[in-house]
């Protein structure tokens, strides 16, 4: 069986940039909207309620699989359009009775104003993270930089930007 999990960001596009903070990974759509409640009154997300955004990404998938050649995205990252395609027989991680997850992304410095990101997954257990993270380091680009993998354990059903953001127009 699949299974997937809610992801809260709040995504806007000014005049020089898009800027994107995720809020957090949820087993259920009520403890998200606990939290989107929450961040639409914090300092800048409440000038922008409208960006707020929900998506779905199954778990264990590999959204980056093969290497890399030259510096992705408009700013160097790559932002995974939207989420997963989730039908009926992908269930919620709900059903899982896990309180974490892992999250695995690759950065690495450009320059001094520039990081090239990939979101490659988000993973129910460490062995499954580390696993694909050591497949990649053998291929193109990742090679080069194979220390800049990102694996952080998130909790699930909790805020993760906790205070507002300064924006200026």
């Amino acid at each position: 069986m699949q299974y997937f999990v809610y992801v809260l960001d709040h995504t806007y596009t000014d005049d020089s940039h898009t800027e994107s903070k995720r809020l957090g990974y949820f087993k259920n759509l009520e403890e998200l909207q606990k939290v989107k409640s929450k961040a639409v009154q914090l300092p800048g997300f409440k000038i922008f309620p409208e960006c707020f955004v929900i998506q779905k990404y199954i778990l264990d998938k590999v959204h980056w699989q093969d290497g890399f050649t030259e510096t992705i995205g408009e700013t160097g990252r790559d932002y995974l359009e939207s989420g997963d395609e989730v039908d009926g027989s992908i269930v919620s991680v709900k059903d899982l009775q896990i309180d974490s997850v892992f999250f695995l992304s690759h950065t690495y410095t450009l320059n001094a104003y520039l990081d090239d990101e990939r979101f490659i997954g988000i993973f129910s257990g460490y062995e499954k993270a580390q696993m694909v993270m050591n497949e990649l380091k053998n291929k193109s680009g990742f090679k080069d930089f194979p220390d800049d993998f990102i694996l952080d354990e998130v909790e699930l059903n909790e805020m993760h930007w906790t205070t507002g953001f300064y924006w200026e127009q």
